[in-house]
């Protein structure tokens, strides 16, 4: 089995929220992007909050920076304010296993528990027939709250441990 050093295992982790992060932020972009063009070609009463919001601002194009602008600004407080919580007990989580230690060791039992049940409201999000309007803002939100995440990860991977600061 691998073993890596904590910093290594730090920067995993951090790597693999990014790339959720940028995977969602993508997917997020696309459905507002194809809802925005749908609305050209069949009817405006497919998407709720682009209707919403066009009328508010104009057009459709509008709307969509407005969400797209909102999901960031969401994702941000997320990311800052309750991601970055969760990034820092899982470094403090990290640092309190042996050096080096086993890279199936780089989560607890409660957070895969965690990830699968975000994995299947996403995938339920498919099934229950969310417009891509509401999707999108949700996957840009959830997909830039993962980026600033993981940018705590990198961030405390290149600082002391938190238990060597005073």
């Amino acid at each position: 089995m691998l073993k890596l050093s904590h910093k290594t295992l730090i920067v995993f982790s951090g790597i693999i929220w990014l790339a959720v992060g940028s995977f969602l932020l993508s997917l997020g972009l696309n459905f507002l992007l194809h809802a925005v063009q749908d609305m050209r070609f069949l009817e405006k009463n497919n998407y709720p909050l682009l209707n919403l919001f066009s009328s508010v601002f104009s057009n459709s194009e509008n709307a969509m920076v407005f969400l797209i602008a909102s999901g960031l600004i969401i994702g941000y407080s997320k990311g800052r304010y309750v991601l970055g919580k969760a990034a820092v007990k899982g470094v403090e989580r990290i640092y309190s296993l042996p050096n080096p230690t086993y890279l199936q060791n780089i989560y607890d039992s409660k957070y895969y528990i965690l990830l699968a049940g975000m994995m299947g409201l996403g995938f339920s999000m498919k099934y229950l027939g969310i417009p891509a309007d509401i999707r999108g803002l949700i996957d840009v939100a959830i997909g830039s709250a993962l980026i600033n995440g993981a940018m705590i990860y990198f961030r405390l991977a290149f600082t002391k441990p938190l238990e060597d600061r005073s």
